[in-house]
């Protein structure tokens, strides 16, 4: 199976219209478990 940070790092190569991954896994999951810890904290609120 591929690497994804290999795939990733090809992908960088390419130009921007090319690219399948725009952002990595990584950054794309913090960004879901900020978004869940934003929802939780609200209904926390109520």
């Amino acid at each position: 199976m591929a690497n994804p940070e290999n795939l990733r790092k090809q992908d960088m190569k390419l130009p921007k219209a090319k690219r399948k991954y725009p952002q990595s896994r990584v950054t794309q999951s913090l960004w879901i478990l900020l978004a869940l810890v934003v929802v939780a904290g609200l209904i926390g609120l109520f």
